[in-house]
């Protein structure tokens, strides 16, 4: 929905918009936040792409990956030759041969098994492993992400919702007063700048709903959008932020933290990796050795040379080893390879512990500054209800004017709003926790 400034000014236009916003509500979709985080985790195609990632890590692990088992071969050959030739031997003879025929066949099976490679192939093994185990911590990591967006966009949702109840509710009452006021009027009791004033209050706090109303669907779009879906699915929320166990120490969200973040899970897992380089560049300098043994079948029929046939078959069995004394120096530069980049990887293990202790003290004290102002903004909202009530009752009595009373109400309605912000904050703020933690919001 597009408005210009001329119909933001136009009553007219506010009435269309309120009236398009009440349908899009009668037919909104009620989306609880497990239902959201449920749609997102299943319907996100990262997620999906990482599923495929990680099935085709878990296809390349193993022993037979690792080069741990032997490998078998059939083989097999053959071929036909026409010969034209003729033959001088020591003693004078000779022998000529037209149309000679010769015919080979050979055909075996062979087995080649490396039994020794400088423990290589264990290497091998336990990197495709934890390999594996990368491409799932890169998923759960990006599906931890995920739910922390869906979660946050649904509080904003929430918060709007507040926005646009306490907007409503302070609507409803300024009806009610201009009515009152226009009564007053009517008898000499109040003037017409009251009911000019309680007019203009009253507008103001439509207009601002509706503009409430306008960015509660582009919240709604954001939240579509992480679903996967279509942004403009009309969808209303709970009425109350979300709700949790008391917050648990500092200390222990550290502790937490270190142990299950997923950016240091992964980054862990990446130094392990490249911890395991440096084995296998080692390895290389070590000798080789493979076991070889198969079948052989081999059979010539010949008209043109010593043997009119030859047939042979037989099992074969031998060891070969080989041991690299020189090759450019290419040995020690990879192992320096890895070992700078097991510099690379620690440094990064480093820094993501260090990001996500910051982070979380950071999320920690606001946190707490926010439990506080809400805390506060509770005991003033207490307050200003019984001053408000006392200042509607002044002024229906006629001991105070419309100006006093406006004062009380627009104190009351920015402690509401200020309430509405305090409790958003702080629920963002677990939220925040909760992801660094690696722990679960449901």
């Amino acid at each position: 929905m597009i408005l210009n400034n001329s119909c933001l000014l136009h009553p007219n236009c506010w009435l269309t918009v309120s009236l398009l916003l009440l349908l899009s509500s009668v037919n909104a979709q009620y989306l609880s936040l497990e239902e959201a985080v449920e749609i997102g985790l299943r319907e996100n195609l990262g997620l999906v792409t990482a599923d495929a990632r990680i099935t085709a890590a878990g296809v390349n692990t193993g022993a037979g990956a690792a080069g741990m088992l032997p490998s078998v071969t059939a083989q097999g050959g053959g071929s036909f030759t026409l010969d034209n030739a003729t033959q001088t031997f020591l003693d004078g003879r000779e022998n000529v041969i037209r149309g000679g025929v010769d015919l080979r066949f050979n055909a075996g099976v062979r087995m080649d098994w490396t039994i020794y490679d400088g423990k290589a192939m264990y290497l091998r093994r336990d990197q495709l492993q934890d390999t594996y185990e990368l491409a799932s911590l890169t998923k759960q990591r990006e599906a931890q992400q995920l739910v922390a967006t869906i979660a946050r966009s649904y509080q904003e949702l929430v918060l709007q919702s507040s926005i646009v109840a306490i907007l409503e509710q302070n609507i409803s009452y300024l009806e009610d007063i201009l009515e009152l006021t226009e009564a007053k009027l009517s008898i000499g009791s109040a003037t017409r700048l009251d009911v000019l004033q309680a007019k203009t209050d009253l507008n103001e706090l439509i207009n601002t709903r509706q503009l409430a109303l306008l960015q509660y669907d582009i919240v709604a779009g954001a939240l579509n959008r992480e679903l996967n879906r279509d942004a403009n699915i009309q969808v209303t929320v709970d009425t109350t932020f979300l709700a949790y166990d008391e917050v648990k120490p500092y200390e222990q969200w550290t502790e937490r933290a270190l142990r299950s973040n997923p950016d240091i899970q992964v980054s862990a897992k990446e130094l392990s990796i490249a911890e395991r380089e440096i084995d296998l560049a080692e390895a290389e300098r070590l000798p080789q050795v493979n076991l070889n043994a198969g079948l052989n079948y081999g059979y010539l029929s010949s008209n043109s040379g010593f043997l009119l046939s030859n047939q042979s078959y037989g099992p074969f069995f031998g060891v070969t080893a080989n041991y690299n004394i020189f090759d450019g120096n290419r040995v020690d530069r990879n192992v320096e390879l890895a070992q700078l980049n097991v510099t690379i990887a620690r440094l990064a293990y480093d820094q993501a512990s260090l990001t996500t202790k910051n982070e979380l003290y950071l999320l920690y004290q606001q946190y707490e500054y926010y439990v506080a102002q809400a805390r506060i903004e509770q005991e003033n909202l207490d307050l200003s209800a019984d001053n408000f009530a006392l200042a509607d009752e002044l002024y229906r009595n006629g001991r105070i004017n419309q100006f006093e009373l406006r004062q009380v109400r627009l104190q009351r309605l920015a402690i509401e709003r200020r309430l509405a912000q305090a409790e958003y904050q702080q629920v963002l703020a677990y939220v925040g926790l909760m992801e660094l933690s690696g722990d679960s919001l449901f």
